[in-house]
């Protein structure tokens, strides 16, 4: 007993140490880990910018007021605590980038060119950073509720509109708004896209149940209204403008067979102003199909058949219905007067593009002439004639008009001109060729004669035949006199610094000879001579195609690369370093320039490219995406060449398979005149084609004989699953109503074929929870009590739409009550009457109560005594010598809007006569004319609070003060004041700036912010840890809510400790430290042994194997 509590003393000691040893070591680390938490200073709440009116026509950088250009920092006002930098500009809104601060290919004159058009949107991003010392409001709606632009005006439809926040850093509180400047409406959403079904209903909108539509209208007010320009037989629109959520429905019953194409609607602002939205819809069959007459021009655009011969015909659409025609008109090239098909348009516009032809009624004449048949005359009405000039006429052919081309003059004869040949033995031969067609007159060979050279020029030969001077350079440069590297001479540079070549001329077809013979324009070099030059198929030169020894007999039939080289003139040097020398020609491109190490000879290689050969490929594949058929795979080329995929592989049972890297096989068609650059003798690296595959890699290729078609394997990047970037809205929903249920919308994926029920693809569709249940949509009225003019009321629940207003006295809807079973009113305990009866009447309305004949007190009335009601005293019938009135006031009451009012008049005491005064001199025949009419009274205007994503808004209004209700500027009842929530897609950036609440659908670049010290960016992953994107700056479309966050690695190891090794060591640190306290307490304080950690331990261990 004794033995086992000791050991347990022991096992509790050794305890004991171990957490006061961890303990230790755990508050090191804190110590040295621990943060100092930065007091964070003023809050910013208002903002404030500077931007300058525009108007259509002026340039687009002039919307900008900047206080330092350079850096695009906007103007702001003077004292603020915080900057305003412009950091991204785009067109269409944000479809085409025009200029970004992290994108230097995109110049700021892209911007200062742009000329603002009318009905364009252009989107405006600025990031706001507070100053040291101050932070901006999280608060981003009453950022923007507060936020003022100076120098424009600020609204929708207004100088500039404020779109939305597009992203904060919530470490320096930084945010990014974006701006949007329109001139006239315009419609910057992403189109929708519908499949009609013969015989049945097929509807879908524009707009969705949770975002605004006006979110896409931009340069105008809503609420919107909606028309058909052009759609389907068969098509309903049915408009929803509920506070500020504007949508439209579309439902199609289609009955005619259609081709497809795009339908219209047009949304037409609050202010009268109209965009056209489009659809596209789907062909469909088996409907209806025209027996189509009168084919005719629709317009100045169009043309097709107009009419159906078929009695029975529902109707025609020309631009959707089945063989209508329906298509823009067949211009001659330039001519917007006749159309191929349907003749001259009548077009009071009409342009002609006039082409220089011979005129065919005299040869020695041109005249301008369209394709479509029209000359052009003078002022008179007479055609003009020119007469043909300029060409020079040959040996083997005449002059040509260098207007119109037709021959005029006819050939000359041989012209001779000389060349100079290296004899190899310090001599030289010149030689007479015909400088048009190259055949030599033997009997102009001679040896140079005559000339002086300098350091400058060689000498030029003297020698004459026939008038005409050789004129060839022979022999050697004199020398330079070089002093401090300068030609005392001439001023030349001791070092070549610059070459011009004059390749010549080439075309497909002829021989290599003439490129032989380059000249040199500038530059202190020798051409080393046609011996040294050769022709080369491949792109570095090495292959061989030709040289000196059959230059004649070889011809051009594609690219080529021709090799020249080049000594140093007399004592002038090359540089060292190649890159020194700028080398140019008047015809072909550099491709590389050279100093051969073995002779010191300046080498170029000269790409000659021919126009009929193809001279770039871009081809760009899709992702390979899990689980779909080969069909999905999509290959492209940029430059518009048709491309056909012929085989696609492997699949497994006919799908692509998780992380297969695939095969693909295409050809590609040359177009009509083209063909591609042979690559049957070389590697695709070295052919001289550009070959750029985005999204894959070359694995074989093959061409036909006559080089028109290529075959390309390529293999793919590995398949993925599916991620949704291409969704549509398949069916549009519908809002539940009192009376009949709700659809919520269906999402489909392009690419995999799922369906969801949000554009972002978060839930998958079931129908099982696709209907709304229907529901009246209640407000509760609580109930008040009677006050000074206004009733009071029970509590009731009212329907708040306007189809329904139905009244209930409970919730649940069970009890259907009316409107004035919910009044209480407050009645006069005053009896009111007239000649036939008494009441009493409510104080607030016209509403009466008790009400009852009158009771006389007598049957008949004596000199004295009236007849009067014994109820509320009224004199039926006055006393019988009641001659003269005595007159009491009565006092007038304000008319409100629930009661009429009446104005003062005077009541005889003896006969309820009413007088205008008190002698009784004038009574009051028409008791009508003492009504006031009802009238509101209403307070003072109540400004618009903006709706905002966490709240609804208010709308502006003011308020009666007799029954408290809310009217409109022109007076009309507001039945809701709520303006509904702002919805949109939250994007989170997390160590970056960029994001916000973003529209699905839209472009949006993120940037990661700068790395602390000694950390780099790796990468962007998004919520689920998927990396998205190794670049700092991210572009991508967005889809749906997501959270993206930068992650960040330790920078490369460099010279000293490296951060890991800095925190080893203080790792190690924290250990011997902890280490050391533990031998502190076990040895040195409880005077225990190595051997006693031993044994405690295993004691320890043994203990817990037994339980």
């Amino acid at each position: 007993m004794i033995h086992n509590r000791k050991n347990k003393i022991k096992s509790f000691s050794f305890v004991i140490a171990f957490i006061v040893c961890l303990t230790l070591m755990i508050g090191m680390v804190f110590l040295n880990s621990g943060n100092i938490a930065h007091a964070e200073g003023n809050t910013i709440d208002t903002l404030e910018v500077a931007f300058n009116k525009t108007n259509v026509g002026d340039s687009l950088a002039t919307a900008f007021e900047f206080e330092d250009e350079a850096t695009k920092k906007l103007k702001v006002p003077a004292g603020a605590n915080y900057t305003a930098t412009l950091i991204e500009v785009s067109r269409n809104g944000q479809k085409q980038m025009l200029w970004s601060d992290n994108n230097t290919s995109l110049l700021w004159d892209r911007v200062e060119s742009q000329l603002i058009e009318q009905n364009v949107a252009y989107c405006i991003r600025v990031s706001f950073e507070p100053k040291t010392g101050y932070a901006i409001s999280s608060d981003t709606d009453m950022l923007k509720r507060k936020f003022k632009v100076s120098s424009a005006e600020l609204g929708k439809g207004k100088d500039i509109e404020l779109w939305d926040i597009a992203g904060r850093n919530n470490i320096t509180t930084a945010i990014q708004m974006d701006f949007i400047i329109s001139k006239g409406m315009t419609y910057i959403g992403y189109p929708a896209k519908i499949t009609p079904i013969i015989g049945e209903q097929v509807t879908g909108k524009i707009g969705t149940l949770y975002t605004d539509t006006g979110i896409w209208l931009r340069g105008a007010p809503g609420p919107y209204n909606y028309t058909i320009k052009s759609a389907p037989i068969g098509t309903e629109l049915q408009c929803s403008n509920v506070f500020e959520e504007s949508t439209c429905y579309y439902r199609i019953t289609a009955v005619n067979a259609m081709d497809g194409g795009t339908m219209y609607i047009t949304a037409i602002a609050a202010d009268g102003q109209t965009c056209d939205i489009p659809i596209e819809v789907e062909a469909v069959s088996g409907g209806h199909e025209h027996t189509w007459s009168d084919f005719a021009k629709i317009g100045l655009e169009y043309h097709g058949y107009t009419k159906c011969t078929d009695p029975s015909c529902p109707g025609v659409c020309v631009t959707l219905d089945k063989g209508s025609g329906y298509e823009k008109h067949e211009f001659y090239s330039g001519c917007n007067a006749k159309c191929k098909k349907c003749g001259d348009l009548g077009n009071p516009d009409a342009k002609h593009h006039f082409n220089i032809v011979p005129d065919k009624t005299d040869e020695n004449y041109h005249v301008h002439q369209c394709e479509c048949g029209e000359f052009e005359k003078d002022e008179n009405g007479n055609i003009i004639k020119e007469a043909h000039s300029g060409g020079v006429p040959t040996c083997l052919t005449g002059a040509n008009c260098e207007v119109c081309g037709k021959q005029y003059l006819l050939p000359t004869g041989h012209k001779y001109e000389y060349r100079s040949f290296n004899n190899n033995d310090g001599t030289y031969t010149h030689l007479g060729f015909c400088k048009y067609c190259g055949v030599e007159d033997v009997s102009r060979r001679h040896s140079p004669k005559g000339g002086t050279a300098t350091c400058q020029t060689r000498a030029k030969c003297q020698y004459e035949h026939d008038g005409v001077v050789c004129g060839c350079e022979y022999g050697d440069f004199l020398p330079h006199n070089f002093v401090n590297g300068i030609c005392t001479l001439c001023s030349s540079d001791e070092y070549i610094r610059e070459v011009v070549i004059d390749v010549p001329e080439f075309y497909k077809g002829m021989a290599y000879r003439p490129l032989f013979y380059p000249n040199v324009i500038k530059g202190n070099v020798i051409d080393l001579g046609i011996y040294f030059y050769k022709v080369a198929y491949t792109r570095d030169g090495n292959s061989y195609l030709c040289g000196s020894h059959n230059f004649d007999t070889t011809y051009i039939k594609e690219n080529s690369v021709i090799l020249y080289a080049f000594k140093p003139q007399a004592n002038c040097k090359f540089p060292e370093n190649v890159d020194d020398i700028n080398v140019s020609l008047t015809h072909g491109e550099v491709l590389s320039k050279e100093i051969r190490s073995n002779d010191g000879a300046l080498t170029v290689l000269v790409l000659l490219r021919i126009d009929s050969v193809i001279q770039s490929l871009d081809i760009d594949v899709s992702q390979p995406i899990v689980g779909l058929t080969a069909e999905s795979l999509k290959v492209s080329e940029k430059n518009g060449y048709d491309i056909t995929i012929n085989n696609v592989g492997p699949l497994v049972d006919g799908k692509i398979y998780t992380n297969t890297l695939l095969e693909v096989e295409v050809t590609i068609k040359a177009p009509e005149g083209k063909f591609f650059q042979d690559a049957s003798k070389v590697t695709l690296d070295n052919w001289l084609c550009d070959l750029n595959i985005s999204g894959g890699k070359a694995l074989l290729v093959s061409q036909n004989t006559d080089l028109t078609e290529m075959t390309l394997t390529i293999q793919t990047v590995r398949a993925i699953e599916c991620q949704h970037t291409n969704v549509m809205l398949k069916e549009a929903g519908r809002l539940e109503t009192c009376t009949q249920d709700g659809l919520k919308d269906k999402y489909a994926c392009e690419d995999c074929g799922k369906e969801f029920f949000d554009s972002a693809c978060t839930v998958e569709w079931e129908d099982k929870n696709a209907i709304i249940p229907k529901a009246h949509k209640l407000k509760l009225h609580e109930g008040t009590t009677c006050s000074d003019g206004k009733d009071g009321n029970i509590e009731y629940y009212e329907c708040e739409r306007e189809d329904c207003r139905k009244i209930f006295s409970d919730s649940t809807c069970t009890n259907e009550i009316l409107l004035p079973e919910t009044i209480i009113h407050d009645f006069n305990s005053k009896w009111s009457s007239n000649s036939d009866k008494h009441y009493h009447e409510c104080k607030n309305c016209e509403v009466i109560c008790d009400e009852a004949t009158h009771r006389p007190d007598r049957t008949e009335a004596t000199e004295e005594d009236p007849v009067k009601c014994l109820d509320c005293g009224y004199f039926i019938i006055p006393a019988l010598l009641h001659t003269t009135h005595i007159t009491t006031l009565v006092d007038g009451e304000e008319a409100t809007c629930m009661k009429e009012g009446r104005i003062p008049y005077y009541r005889c005491s003896g006969c309820e006569l009413k007088f205008e005064d008190s002698e009784a001199t004038k009574p009051i025949i028409d008791e009508s004319k003492l009504v006031i009419p009802k009238a509101h009274k209403f307070g003072s205007w109540i400004d618009e609070i903006p709706a905002t994503e966490e709240k609804e808004g208010v709308k502006g209004h003011k308020d009666c003060a007799f029954c408290h209700k809310h009217f409109d500027e022109k007076g009309q009842e507001l039945s809701n004041l709520a303006i509904a929530k702002l919805v949109k897609v939250a994007v989170e950036v997390v160590d970056g700036i960029g994001g916000g609440k973003l529209i699905v659908g839209e472009t949006v670049t993120i940037t990661a912010n700068e790395p602390k010290v000694g950390k780099v960016f790796k990468c962007w992953k998004d919520a689920n840890g998927k990396v998205v994107s190794t670049e700092k700056s991210y572009t991508f479309t967005v889809t749906g809510e997501t959270t993206l966050t930068a992650v960040y690695e330790d920078a490369p190891k460099k010279k000293g400790l490296s951060g890991g090794a800095i925190a080893g060591i203080i790792v190690g640190s924290v250990a011997v430290v902890g280490i050391g306290g533990f031998a502190i307490f076990w040895f040195a304080i409880k005077k225990k042994t190595f051997g006693d950690i031993i044994d405690a331990s295993k004691k320890k261990f043994t203990k817990k194997k037994e339980s």
